[in-house]
């Protein structure tokens, strides 16, 4: 047992619930964010688990193991949120072109002028 990563993944759990009972970090996105501390936790806890992590990568070091799922799981949380950020973005265009679209029938309905 490795008590630092403990310590860690701990921490992490009680930031993301404080979070989202704060409304600072939507429920949506904490599932993720839980599932690393759980991950965290495991591999503080069995040194066994680490062992297998890195057979299972192929590496002679559990760090290595470790530290190459720990990127991977912060590369799916950025694919995560790119993917949210060009969804908001798509719909911030439409909303733009559907207001822009109002308005101007606003400024034909205030001139007179109906469709």
């Amino acid at each position: 047992m490795q008590p630092l990563p403990l310590a860690l993944a701990v921490l992490l759990l009680a930031v993301v619930l404080e979070l989202v009972r704060r409304r600072r970090l939507r429920e949506e996105f904490s599932w993720l964010w839980v599932a690393g501390a759980g991950a965290m936790l495991v591999l503080s806890l069995w040194p066994s688990a680490r062992e297998r992590v890195a057979r299972l990568l192929d590496s002679s070091a559990e760090g290595t193991g470790v530290l190459l799922l720990a990127i991977l799981f912060l590369c799916g949380i950025v694919l995560h949120l790119s993917t949210r950020v060009s969804t908001l973005a798509n719909q911030n265009r439409t909303l733009a072109q559907h207001v822009a679209g109002l308005e101007k029938r606003a400024e034909d309905l205030e001139a007179g002028d109906e469709p």
